[in-house]
């Protein structure tokens, strides 16, 4: 199957190195504002410096031979890019968020649907193998009642902020901040775990560019409480918590789910996590080209209603926080 990868950043190289284990994985191409950085790219991987280089998304979208399409640009083109190449019948993986609001997610799973093509949010946690041990084991803890997932990571561009520069991920034209780049992760496990909450009551420390820097996202279920603690000014242990009534399921590093442990209340650890394997991405691209051969509408595990799912709570978290993108404001005169 014929890739285009749009963007050149470290996620790239991560995707690059995990999807070319994979048999069926072809590279034809990569998509970068600048040739320099397309051959820069190209030269990391060896075994795909044969690979075409585009400079804009519409030439990616002219040629017959792309099969399919992984976005990884920066959050504000993620609905721009994934519409024009669904229209253009390729089929697309788009980076998380999949887009900045939800009414861009809205246009992106209409043109999907429209144009018959696949289109699945690039969340890779609920791919991997102990995913699907998770929520096997979910049944051990009895009636759930608690979720406290927490993503803290000092960001090494935070140091250059401190010091008067605006790197991108502190910027809000290119609809960024802690809550879509780190919170996301331990909330997408939490919706695809438990589904939508009743409501979402979310607090946090507002950079003095627009975005939110750290915070945190309380969830209301009926029965059950979640909250997701996040930050990019703040490093944290990073452990996740999924509490029952007759025990508890700990998680460490909750984007990899790199050990998944029983915890039962009498004291008793069993060990529910397969070894962690360094190219974890490959699993959401091979399940990807699956769906692709076999002409399904949609993923059957990152559903456009699990996207419509987060995006909603991201919305409605970032209102109450006051973090406002430029894109939400354009997209409302379109």
């Amino acid at each position: 199957m014929n890739f285009v990868i749009v963007g050149t950043n470290f996620i790239s190289d991560t995707l690059l190195k995990a999807a070319n284990t994979l048999i069926d994985f072809n590279l034809y191409g990569v998509c970068s504002r600048a040739t320099t950085s397309g051959e820069a790219f190209l030269a990391k991987h060896p075994k795909n410096t044969q690979a075409k280089i585009f400079t804009s998304i519409e030439q990616v979208c002219q040629d017959e031979h792309v099969d399919a399409v992984y976005i990884a640009a920066p959050n504000s083109l993620h609905q721009l890019y994934a519409v024009q190449c669904l229209a253009a019948g390729k089929h697309v993986l788009g980076e998380k968020p999949a887009a900045a609001n939800s009414a861009e997610l809205a246009a992106i799973i209409a043109t999907a649907k429209k144009h018959q093509c696949l289109y699945m949010e690039a969340m890779m946690t609920t791919h991997l193998p102990n995913f699907a041990l998770l929520q096997q084991a979910m049944l051990k803890i009895g009636t759930p009642r608690k979720f406290i997932g927490q993503y803290s990571q000092y960001s090494s561009r935070y140091d250059k902020y401190k010091n008067g520069e605006r790197p991108n991920t502190f910027l809000p034209q290119f609809a960024n901040g802690a809550l879509v780049d780190l919170g996301i992760y331990p909330l997408y496990l939490l919706i695809a775990l438990w589904g939508a909450p009743n409501s979402v009551h979310a607090s946090g420390v507002l950079l003095d560019t627009g975005v939110d820097g750290a915070g945190d996202v309380l969830l209301n279920y009926h029965d059950k409480q979640a909250v997701i603690s996040y930050s990019k000014i703040s490093q944290g242990d990073n452990i996740t918590e999924i509490q029952g009534e007759l025990g508890r399921i700990r998680i460490e590093a909750v984007s990899q789910l790199k050990k998944v442990e029983f915890i039962a209340n009498n004291g008793e650890r069993e060990l529910l996590s397969q070894p962690f394997d360094e190219h974890f991405m490959k699993y959401e691209v091979d399940h990807f080209m699956q769906m692709v051969t076999q002409k399904a509408p949609q993923s059957d595990i990152n559903t456009h209603q699990l996207s419509v799912e987060v995006m909603h709570v991201l919305d409605t978290a970032r209102a109450q926080l006051g973090v406002v993108y430029p894109n939400d404001k354009a997209f409302e005169t379109n």
